[in-house]
């Protein structure tokens, strides 16, 4: 029923490193049914710090087996069987690669005596297999070594089936949980208790630092697919040896996930997290008059002494940004050089032009004061086209302005022809009629600033586009 195995290897993750021993014990869940152990040529020369560790050398395996040469002996003790080891991610990542690459594949259900120990025998201060072995007198002559450490491995299993009360281990044979898939220091239910819902989550480590941080429409579905596979990449190992907790903040909707994202990854800067770490390079849209007299958009580098149209975090989201303008405004991709296919019929330059304008007055309105309500009771607001941060108001109306409303209605026209306004915002009707007056201080008092990054506003700018009814000028 079930294949204890241990493995030894020339590095940390399966995709890169190969196996220089396998140790494999069959037990029935009561007894001992058979071994089997053999060195492994890995093709490759072992590192001076692993033979130090395992004492596993180059000469020993000069003779020995390939993994090709044993795949078959392998995949047939093992291929019915429940595949047990302590962290058995990564001994299972191991194996199931070197056997794809020998031709045979293997998903079968795992159990890991780390998650199990965890389990039945709560309170412990370390789960090791040395600190195992250590607490409850198991014998270990070869430690480090395939056959010694499947036999220490052997004898902890028979220890946990020996006081598994609960049948948690009959639970995993039945139903093949997503549980055999988490780290091995996470506890199982921490993915149980997240909600279904928009939010940002949090990664630990074993000293409680924050080592990724992600957004999810979801919390739930987003954090399982973190672990609903084996991948054996060398940051899936990773994630899978340094998880130890997860935590998360709920959001509004997907807007406010993405900027608090954002935020956080400049804040904290974890291990795993690879965008967003960088230096911000900024592309932008410039506008110009070709010999023809049509207004063109092109994207280049940001520029120091020219104002561009708009700007981008990404080069990628800059081209979708003027592919989408192509289709809203049924303009050909030549125009804003996003595409070399020639024009045959050129449109009216007037009308051409006219939607140029159309889309700049588009874009500078994202470059005012405004707030942008995302569908739920949470706003973000933008001052003079700069983030300045976000939180919830239940009652918007409450904000208003009401101290000598029209004198303050003129006194802020009058701001409007000569300056920016600063603390004051009036909506205006087609009749020039103030029909709402909202004080920018006040709205300031209920949320919460943020440092500005352009990622974050890139990610507005594209809501704001797309969601254009959600945005309330100030």
């Amino acid at each position: 029923m079930f294949a204890i195995i241990d493995i030894e290897t020339t590095g940390g993750f399966g995709t890169q490193n190969c196996i220089t021993e396998i140790a494999i014990i069959l037990h029935n869940g009561k007894e001992i049914e058979g071994k089997y152990q053999t060195l492994i040529n890995p093709e490759r020369p072992i590192q001076r710090n692993v033979q130090s560790m395992t004492g596993i050398t180059n000469a020993m395996v000069y003779a020995a087996p390939k993994f090709n040469d044993v795949a078959a002996n392998i995949y047939n003790l093992i291929k019915d069987r429940v595949f047990v080891a302590h962290n058995v991610n990564f001994d299972y990542s191991f194996v199931k690669s070197h056997l794809k690459t020998a031709g045979y594949e293997i998903d079968l259900p795992k159990i890991c005596t780390v998650k199990l120990s965890r389990k039945i025998f709560p309170g412990l201060l370390k789960y090791g297999l040395g600190s195992l072995s250590n607490h409850f007198n198991i014998p270990n002559e070869a430690r480090h070594r395939a056959i010694g450490d499947a036999q220490a491995t052997t004898t902890l299993f028979e220890l946990i089936v020996a006081n598994d009360a609960t049948g948690e281990i009959e639970k995993l044979i039945k139903k093949r949980k997503q549980a055999q898939y988490l780290p091995p220091n996470l506890a199982t239910n921490v993915i149980t208790q997240m909600p279904s819902l928009p939010g940002v989550y949090y990664f630990y480590n074993n000293k409680q630092k924050v080592v990724y941080v992600g957004k999810a429409i979801n919390l739930k579905k987003r954090v399982s697919s973190h672990f609903s596979n084996n991948n054996v990449t060398k940051q899936k190992q990773d994630f899978l040896k340094e998880i130890y907790n997860i935590t998360w903040q709920n959001c509004s909707s997907d807007l406010t996930a993405q900027i608090f994202e954002s935020i956080e990854i400049k804040r904290l800067w974890p291990q795993f997290n690879k965008s967003q770490k960088q230096y911000e390079r900024q592309y932008c849209i410039f506008m110009f008059d070709d010999a023809l007299g049509f207004k063109r958009l092109a994207i280049d580098n940001k520029k120091k002494i020219i104002k561009p149209v708009a700007t981008f975090a990404l080069i990628v989201e800059t081209r979708q940004f003027l592919r989408q303008l192509c289709d809203d405004f049924d303009i050909h991709s030549s125009m804003f050089f996003l595409s070399k296919e020639f024009q045959i019929e050129l449109p009216k330059i007037e009308e051409h032009n006219a939607k140029i304008n159309k889309i700049v007055a588009i874009i500078n309105k994202t470059k005012q004061t405004y707030l942008v309500h995302d569908g739920a009771a949470n706003y973000v607001l933008i001052e003079d086209g700069k983030f300045w941060g976000m939180g919830k108001i239940e009652r918007l109306e409450n904000l208003l302005y009401k101290n000598n409303l029209e004198e303050q209605i003129k006194k802020t026209k009058k701001e409007k022809a000569t300056s920016k306004r600063k603390n004051i915002s009036v909506e205006v009707n087609e009749n020039n009629k103030a029909e709402t007056l909202y004080s920018i201080e006040l709205i300031k008092q209920n949320l919460t600033q943020y440092p500005e990054n352009f990622t974050v506003l890139s990610y507005i700018n594209n809501y704001v586009f797309n969601n254009p009814s959600s945005v309330i000028l100030l």
